[in-house]
């Protein structure tokens, strides 16, 4: 793993953590009031907003990559709208291409997704996700815009009206024009309700 990778990661982590804290200390300080919650107020009680910080890789290796992402869930999370920031360039890293080669420059992408809750206990719930995506360049990773968009998701629930969120993307376009290497990313993400 070379340092510039180790880095980003660390970077993500550390950021990830300091808003996390942040996000709780400002929640118990300031309770929402009522049963609604945060996003009660906005007339959307079966709602939730969810931040994060991740980064992107391309299995095996990471590709240096730093996202942000902001996700609107609808119905108590049975569809999710997302908007995501990639703020660094990503990196190729296979023998096919020379060392260092930018596989993807800083972009904005979209996605649209049905969410299905697939395992509930206690505090856990496991959801998987399908649906499209949209990313305003193509890149050596997806060779169009369009791409199907994928999700693993764990969330882990601190009380009714805010949880903690790691989920593994996958964006693809199936093969419908090459290169279809496809977008990855891990993120961490706290989300009110």
């Amino acid at each position: 793993m070379t340092t510039r990778s180790r880095a980003s990661w660390a970077s993500c982590l550390l950021l990830g953590c300091l808003f996390c804290c942040c996000a709780v200390r400002d929640s118990r300080a300031h309770p929402s009031p009522g049963r609604g919650g945060i996003l009660a107020w906005a007339h959307c009680p079966r709602c939730a907003l969810e931040v994060g910080l991740g980064t992107t890789y391309f299995p095996p290796h990471w590709t240096d990559g730093v996202a942000t992402p902001i996700f609107l869930e609808i119905d108590r999370s049975r569809w999710e709208i997302g908007g995501y920031r990639f703020l660094t360039n990503q990196f190729l890293k296979e023998p096919d291409f020379p060392p260092s080669t930018i596989s993807a420059r800083p972009f904005c992408g979209f996605t649209a997704m049905h969410r299905w809750l697939i395992l509930h206990r206690a505090r856990w719930r496991l959801y998987l996700g399908f649906g499209a995506a949209y990313q305003t360049p193509a890149d050596l990773l997806d060779a169009t815009q369009w791409n199907f968009a994928y999700l693993l998701a764990l969330r882990y629930s601190l009380d009714k009206h805010l949880f903690f969120e790691f989920s593994a993307r996958h964006w693809s376009n199936a093969w419908i024009k090459l290169p279809n290497r496809g977008q990855d990313l891990l993120l961490m993400s706290i989300g009110f309700n």
